[in-house]
């Protein structure tokens, strides 16, 4: 049954992902509040960012580097550490090391695929450039030699609002 809506909760959506066997494409619709430095910032923790795109779900993260890297004919000697703060309950689903109540989703993002992002400032948009001094620097993998980097974030499975699984669009109620 090829594109239905439904509503489920943020638990059901870790069932789903629990049960994420394989690598699939999957369009997903996230509110995150951006990192920002604090120091004289006026939007400090104000910002809400909206993105919808494409991504891949359920990665063998350390099989995609060393698919990468062979094809660039390079030694596949790459190794993934454990994330930062999480770690893996399933395939794609990992869990705050503090906080076991926390769940984050992970997602490969590509650089040619770009997702469409607005941001959001006291419930108005706003545009980027008026506070993009206070983002800061996004730092590439040093980890990983090859040119075509494999790239995967890890966003709050509570910041999710929408993701289409299995031909399925699902909207999260928080």
């Amino acid at each position: 049954m090829k594109n239905q809506k439904q509503v489920i909760s943020e638990n059901d959506l870790i069932v789903l992902l629990n049960n994420q066997t394989k690598y699939q494409f999957t369009n997903v619709k996230m509110r995150t509040i951006p990192k920002m430095n604090k120091t004289g910032n006026p939007y400090f923790e104000k910002i809400e960012k909206e993105t919808e795109g494409n991504f891949n779900v359920g990665v063998d993260y350390e099989r995609r580097v060393k698919n990468n890297e062979d094809k660039e004919g390079l030694p596949t000697t790459f190794e993934s550490e454990k994330p930062s703060g999480k770690h893996h309950i399933s395939k794609c689903v990992l869990r705050s090391d503090k906080d076991s109540s926390v769940h984050y989703v992970m997602l490969e993002r590509f650089t040619n695929l770009k997702p469409k992002v607005e941001f959001y400032f006291e419930g108005q948009t706003i545009e980027k450039h008026l506070f993009e001094s206070f983002i800061p620097p996004i730092s590439e993998s040093k980890k990983q030699v090859q040119q075509k980097k494999v790239e995967v974030m890890t966003p709050k499975i509570s910041n999710i609002m929408e993701i289409t699984l299995n031909g399925t669009r699902y909207e999260i109620q928080h």
